[in-house]
């Protein structure tokens, strides 16, 4: 699925203001939480949804959505989210499931890289660099209806070529499979920056590894073995003759999810 580019922040804007306002598919449900946790601390909409809203629009956003939460009342957020029963992740995270919709809510001082110090300052502004890859460097506030991203987003998206924000990362596979998933769903080419790291990291990571991962850490795969391994062979033989360029094939078929 796809929808005519978005030249301006301000396109994105509405598409989240569109989304936070209709009453369709329990998205009032989402709306109601923002809400209650506006009351506990500063929150954003941050990285996924804002990306598929830019690129597949209402229509097509039907993912989870990730919160974050400025907030030194950490026992409150915790007393708050109980009754949703949510499951806590290693970084510190909530994961909780409304009637139609899968949230994660993480304090924003327990960000990855804001604890490691890859980032400096830890702001919602900071947040979008802590990301790995730069489609996902953007934030929504939604106590004040203004979106922060890193520079020149929109030319990133647009230009359908995935790219690094940080290198630095806890969970190579993670991001391997997150690149794979990016080239099925959005025909995503990756620069050549990517292309070298997943190359790189190849030995470790077979395809059989891929898939295993991708079953266990979503709910919905979509890379069988046969796509896994035609495009781990055409990315070596990309990287063997053409390291310095981007890796982008025209035989990928979007629109498997």
């Amino acid at each position: 699925m796809s929808q005519e580019k978005i030249k301006k922040i301000s396109d994105l804007k509405r598409k989240v203001n569109y989304f936070l306002s209709s009453p369709k598919f329990g998205r009032q449900e989402v709306k109601a939480l923002l809400d209650q946790l506006q009351e506990i601390g500063e929150v954003v909409i941050f990285g996924g949804m804002l990306r598929d809203l830019s690129l597949l629009g209402n229509k097509g956003f039907d993912s989870d959505i990730d919160l974050v939460i400025d907030t030194d009342k950490e026992d409150e957020l915790d007393a708050f989210l109980r009754p949703y029963r949510p499951v806590r992740n290693k970084f510190g995270g909530y994961r909780l499931a409304l009637s139609l919709w899968e949230v994660d809510i993480w304090p924003l001082k327990s960000t990855w890289a804001f604890k490691k110090g890859y980032v400096k300052d830890g702001s919602f502004a900071d947040l979008c660099k802590t990301t790995f890859f730069d489609w996902d460097g953007i934030v929504y506030k939604v106590g004040d209806d203004t979106i922060l991203a890193i520079e020149g987003y929109l030319d990133h998206i647009n230009e359908g070529l995935l790219d690094i924000n940080l290198e630095n990362n806890p969970n190579p596979m993670g991001n391997i499979v997150k690149a794979f998933r990016y080239r099925e769903k959005y025909n995503a080419g990756f620069s050549s920056r990517l292309a070298k790291y997943i190359y790189e990291n190849l030995e470790d990571f077979d395809p059989d590894l891929i898939s295993l991962y991708e079953n266990k850490s979503h709910g919905r795969p979509v890379l069988s073995k046969d796509v896994i391994s035609q495009t781990l062979k055409e990315l070596s033989l990309h990287q063997e003759k053409h390291p310095l360029s981007p890796f982008v094939s025209t035989n990928v078929q979007p629109s498997l999810w």
